[in-house]
């Protein structure tokens, strides 16, 4: 089941952030090309204008002076126009300044290095009408007094067709030309959104480039993975967090049938620090949630893959394979035959993990199989996945993944999180029973929401009652006998963290959830 993000509010920066004498930001984003010249870049607007108040917002007070922020969009960001303006903006920098550069829109390498186009790049002469990185950018920056630079590049290459979905124009942006202006007296970072020879991907659910998405996640402090554990976000810790996300949100949240890695060119002394992330102080939900009880059987948390059964490798036309039509105990028996080498290597992959990451793993984790359904357990969790037909559409598929904490998981957290994937997004609780009948829970839910904000939808036909705050949904489903919670962009067990803080109606105590209030 795909969860869409939507937008958030932008997380402020600690004071104990090192000051800057001023922080240049500039930035550059070419959705629409001139006559057409070039294909429209989905959403490059939004992700220039996101990472502009990204910017605005984390350094206001990190400096002497607010940050000057240039923000070129399509036809103000003519070859000539960016070329005039970023070198005036570079020639001026300070020693002790802070210039970070962002770009969205077509990008190749060719005709003497990596370029960038221009609002005004002619198709039929690429080479002479577009931004080259080296002469237009790094040269100029080597050569000013600054010595703390950012760039951003979410653009790539392979070879122009004009029909496709992604920021490439020609061939490969290359990483090495960047390696030649890394040297020990200041530090430079660069981030790409994808490695050669790859494209790089905009989403409709996210209405962001997929790499700008992740990346402005991680530059706002919402992404605990990519943070240290004073919550620092560092140069190292933003390339691994991107490298992670952005080929699992393609495998898993997408149909491309594609591969984009980023990639970063780093240099300094050591890892440097790109800003710190004050700590979010949560605001708990209305008391009354705690007054509706639950009497709680099970908690785990749940992840959910669905897709099409005619992409799944064993299925064949050639062999007069057919897409079934209705669900049944026959295909849903052949989804799990088709499923099942990838299921069986997935199961392997966290038994294994499990055994390394545990103290004393070797002796007490097991493994059972069969046929697209296994689990794998140990004293203090249980991990299940069960492969078959989709109830919600016979012709998909689905991986159900669940993983259960039981008592004394906390002693064994670093070695939890190495074990999880970060496919879990949701957090469900089932119960024996409701004390309130559903017209009464319509009731409850909709007085909640009328005093301390939020929405609320109800639907008889499922029996289902939803609730949202914030970025926090929660959805009784009274036919399932099932509540489950879902936090915007958490997963795993920042997402249980996230729920433990909240003071929920359930009647028995569990190690995944705060204790009941009368414990």
């Amino acid at each position: 089941m795909k969860r869409k993000f939507k937008a958030a509010k932008p997380v402020v920066a600690s004071k104990n952030q090192t000051k800057f004498s001023r922080v240049t930001a500039f930035i550059v984003a070419v959705e629409n090309y001139r006559m057409n010249a070039l294909p429209v870049v989905d959403y490059a607007h939004a992700d220039a204008e996101a990472f502009a108040e990204w910017v605005s917002t984390v350094y206001t007070d990190l400096a002497d002076a607010p940050p000057t922020v240039t923000l070129l969009k399509d036809s103000d960001a003519s070859l000539a126009a960016l070329q005039s303006d970023l070198a005036y903006a570079i020639q001026t920098l300070q020693p002790e300044e802070l210039f970070i550069f962002y770009y969205a829109g077509h990008g190749f390498h060719g005709a003497g290095g990596n370029r960038l186009s221009a609002y005004d790049t002619n198709r039929v002469n690429i080479a002479g009408t577009s931004l080259m990185m080296r002469d237009d950018l790094l040269e100029p920056l080597q050569a000013s007094a600054c010595q703390q630079a950012l760039i951003f590049v979410d653009a790539c290459a392979e070879n122009f067709k004009g029909v496709v979905k992604s920021r490439d124009v020609i061939s490969n942006l290359e990483a090495d030309e960047v390696d030649e202006f890394l040297n020990e007296n200041w530090y430079l970072g660069v981030f790409l959104s994808c490695s050669p020879g790859e494209k790089s991907f905009p989403s409709t659910d996210l209405k962001h480039g997929i790499w700008t998405h992740f990346l402005l996640e991680a530059l706002n402090g919402r992404a605990p993975d990519a943070l240290t554990r004073d919550r620092w976000l560092t140069d190292i810790g933003l390339r691994d967090y991107l490298r992670k996300e952005v080929p699992h949100y393609i495998t898993y949240e997408t149909t491309l049938k594609a591969t984009q890695r980023p990639q970063a060119i780093l240099n300094a002394s050591g890892s440097f620090k790109i800003h710190h992330v004050k700590e979010e102080a949560t605001e708990p939900l209305d008391a009354s949630l705690s007054s509706i009880k639950l009497h709680n059987t099970s908690v785990y948390l749940e992840g959910v893959e669905t897709g099409a059964i005619r992409s799944l490798e064993g299925f064949s036309t050639a062999k007069k394979h057919r897409v079934p039509t209705d669900l049944n105990d026959a295909a849903e028996l052949w989804c799990r035959r088709l499923l099942d080498e990838q299921v069986a290597e997935y199961l392997q992959h966290i038994y294994d993990t499990s055994k390394r990451a545990l103290t004393n793993g070797r002796r007490r984790v097991r493994k059972e199989y069969d046929l697209g359904i296994g689990d794998v357990h140990s004293d203090i969790f249980r991990y299940s996945i069960v492969a078959g037909q989709n109830p919600d559409d016979p012709a998909e598929f689905e991986i159900r993944r669940t993983f259960e904490l039981r008592e004394g998981w906390e002693a064994e957290r670093d070695a939890i999180e190495e074990i999880l994937d970060r496919n879990l997004d949701s957090l469900i609780i089932s119960f024996s029973r409701l004390d309130e009948s559903f017209e009464e829970l319509v009731d409850r839910i909709e007085d909640i929401s009328e005093a301390s904000g939020g929405h609320a939808e109800d639907d008889s036909r499922t029996g289902s009652v939803s609730y949202s705050h914030d970025d926090t949904t929660f959805n009784f489903n009274i036919k399932k006998n099932q509540l489950e919670i879902w936090v915007r962009g958490m997963k795993d067990l920042e997402l249980l963290d996230q729920v433990q803080q909240i003071q929920l109606g359930i009647t028995n105590k569990s190690p995944m959830l705060a204790p009941p209030l009368d414990a």
